[in-house]
């Protein structure tokens, strides 16, 4: 799978929400490369948002985590990006990766304004992270369902 079809997002400027999907487990490459799109896209916006898809990140039907390289790069990318970012709702494939992305946001400081979710109901879980980031949809989150 090419990283375009791994690593999908989203700048909604009318709300202020940078959305990405991740939908396999990524390279330390091409963790770098979302890093630094997340990066250029948050750039021009201002007390932004985020809505993080983990969702897709399923193999032979189990929930998968990130390589402890590529959490690295994330708890990186969640330090460098704390100042430009208001609130962080990420959706999770499973309880341990909910447990993984708590491990990254505490180590980065990013805990203060991140939640994570998991729920074996897609929909509930996608419509709590709307409620905590204070919106209706996504057009990329809506867009692209998973059943879990």
């Amino acid at each position: 799978m090419t990283f375009e079809n791994k690593f999908l997002y989203h700048v909604d400027h009318v709300n202020h929400v940078l959305s990405w999907q991740v939908r396999g487990a990524l390279t330390v490459d091409e963790a770098l490369k979302a890093s630094d799109l997340v990066k250029q896209s948050l750039a021009s916006m201002k007390d932004a948002s985020l809505l993080v898809d983990n969702r897709f990140m399923i193999n032979n039907g189990r929930a998968i985590v990130f390589a402890p390289e590529v959490n690295t790069i994330w708890e990186q990318l969640q330090g460098e990006i704390l100042p430009k970012v208001s609130k962080c709702a990420i959706l999770c494939s499973g309880v341990i990766m909910k447990m993984q992305m708590d491990r990254i946001a505490r180590a980065s400081g990013m805990i203060e304004v991140l939640k994570s979710f998991w729920n074996d109901n897609s929909d509930a879980m996608k419509a709590e992270a709307y409620q905590f980031l204070g919106i209706d949809s996504n057009s990329l989150i809506d867009k692209n369902t998973v059943q879990i």
